[in-house]
């Protein structure tokens, strides 16, 4: 049977059904109403709908099939008008069984230990569950077999569990020959995850280039105007912000209500127009909801999932910060290389080796990688968590489109995605969302938790940049002083001259004697003086 595309809206008294269900036949349609459920069945679809209360068919229902579009619109009444129906567009809570459902609800309300990793297939009630623990003849002993020999203790290294709540293997046995660049466990199917940890750490430290960290650190041309880069989530979050403080920037004082109110009028053209439209989910994400596997879970940890959640979220915050909110070809693979859940199939049980952790990747593998971004990044992830399960969802839906169509990493979406996606929408409690959030907004980490002396670096980088600087200013200035003695001094040709030595022939020998001539007398004297004032004779004259 197929699952037909539909949509749910509501008011005080009526839920309104809307089933996109093209090439049926009005007489085969069959609808029936029982408490809480709907169903339609038209050869060959098939709907069941849950809701979060009880509807009636009565006087005030009616249903109509568009045979043009194919949209049978069906209009439900509420046995309690006045009673709101919550999360009508999550689809997935919506598709799920009674039992699915109560089991959802009975581990978000759960806030003790959580009983062991299992997936619930067939899916049972809280009851049932605590029947089986109060079973008296339930046999509590634990099974016991022989050591196994020293040969054969090869069977010992069983395949170990990975992924969303530790619950797959087998996924990425053949993940080197397939050409999984995110991967970065050699044998993830025998590897502990004490042994992943390790291997993870030294590939960071091998990874870690402390020249390229450096040239980032100074040369940022860059990556300034990433960090002043707004996403549309922080946008949202603003406008909200500013609504909820309207009344208290009303009763400030008329000088400082204006200085607000223009700073509010610049900010208004970038921010969203409505404050409910971003919590609605598009075609294109109920879509991705449609195409999510039916499943209920036992989470055995529930630290842990919602660490690996801001794992996730941190690198998809790096890399939409790194392109300006436009994804690239090289967003998948640098998505999945920044976050250790992915790659690394990492499991944390505390906020700080969580954010160790995303710095290190952050600083080994993007393109950019500056401390800077990073601490935008992790703001950028407060930001979706203070927003709630909404926001995170949607993300998360966002991350699976991208995942799914992509012939290699697609796995990814099976062994974590898919089920994040349907946690989220049944049993992820929002409390511990905002709680989060709390946590990330007063969260610092530390450059020297990162092991790499970053600081050292820095200040090697500041003296090395200085000291070019300094040769380039005493270079630029020696070319300055020589292009000014240029110009004051310019090249001037000396004056003509007679040469030092005069070769005279025979027909200037007689006035060569003559000119020897004794200057005793006055007229010699001063025919002399005469012809050196007028022109100068050579020093030395040889005769022929």
């Amino acid at each position: 049977m197929i699952t037909p595309r539909f949509a749910v809206r509501q008011d005080d008294a009526k839920v309104y059904i809307t089933i996109h269900a093209p090439h049926i036949r009005a007489q085969t349609i069959e609808f029936d109403v029982d408490d809480d459920q709907f169903k339609f069945h038209a050869a060959p679809y098939y709907l069941r709908l849950t809701f979060p209360g009880k509807v009636v068919e009565d006087e005030g229902s009616s249903a109509s099939l568009d045979a043009t579009t194919g949209d049978i619109s069906v209009i439900l009444s509420k046995e309690t008008p006045g009673q709101a129906f919550e999360n009508l567009d999550l689809l997935t809570s919506l598709l799920a069984t009674r039992r699915e459902r109560d089991l959802g609800m009975a581990g978000a309300e759960a806030d003790r230990s959580q009983p062991p990793l299992i997936e619930d297939i067939g899916g049972c009630t809280s009851e049932e569950q605590l029947a089986i623990l109060q079973d008296e003849d339930f046999d509590w002993e634990i099974s016991q077999t022989p050591t196994l020999p020293l040969e054969d203790e090869s069977v010992l290294l069983a395949k170990t569990t990975y992924g969303f709540n530790q619950q797959y293997s087998g996924l990425l046995a053949h993940a080197s020959e397939s050409g999984n660049d995110i991967n970065g466990v050699p044998d993830s199917e025998h590897m502990s995850l004490e042994q992943r940890r390790a291997y993870r750490v030294a590939s960071e430290d091998a990874k870690f280039d402390e020249s390229y960290y450096m040239d980032n650190y100074i040369n940022d041309e860059d990556i300034q105007p990433l960090l002043r880069y707004k996403t549309p989530f922080f946008k949202i979050l603003r406008r909200l912000q500013k609504d909820k403080h309207c009344e208290a920037t009303e009763a400030l004082p008329a000088a400082e209500a204006t200085l607000v109110d223009d700073v509010a009028l610049r900010e208004e053209q970038t921010l969203p127009t409505s404050d409910a439209s971003w919590s609605e989910f598009t075609d294109k994400e109920k879509a991705v909801m449609l195409e999510l596997p039916r499943k209920s879970h036992l989470i055995s940890d529930q630290q842990a999932v919602y660490l690996g959640l801001v794992d996730i979220m941190f690198a998809y915050s790096l890399d939409n910060r790194s392109n300006l909110g436009e994804p690239t070809v090289e967003s998948l693979w640098a998505i999945g290389a920044v976050s250790s859940t992915l790659s690394n199939l990492e499991q944390f049980s505390a906020l700080r080796p969580t954010l160790v952790s995303c710095f290190r990747r952050a600083l080994a593998y993007p393109l950019y990688r500056n401390w800077d971004l990073c601490e935008k990044a992790l703001e950028d992830v407060y930001v979706i968590f203070k927003l709630g399960l909404r926001a995170v969802l949607k993300v998360m839906l966002e991350l699976k489109h991208m995942f799914d169509r992509h012939d290699i990493y697609y796995v990814y979406s099976k062994l974590c995605l898919d089920d994040y996606c349907v946690w989220l929408q049944t049993a992820a409690r929002d409390k511990a969302v905002k709680s989060l959030a709390h946590e990330l907004h007063h969260f610092e980490v530390e450059k020297d938790e990162l092991g790499w002396n970053l600081e050292a670096f820095e200040d090697l980088a500041l003296q090395t940049s200085e000291s070019e600087d300094d040769e380039a200013d005493e270079s630029e200035t020696a070319d300055s002083g020589v292009r000014e003695h240029d110009v004051q001094e310019p090249f001037i040709a000396p004056p003509s001259q007679p040469p030092l030595i005069e070769v005279l022939g025979e027909s200037s020998r007689a006035d060569a004697l003559v000119d020897q001539e004794p200057a005793s007398s006055p007229s010699a004297v001063q025919n002399s003086s005469d012809g050196a004032s007028s022109s100068k004779r050579p020093l030395i004259e040889l005769l022929d």
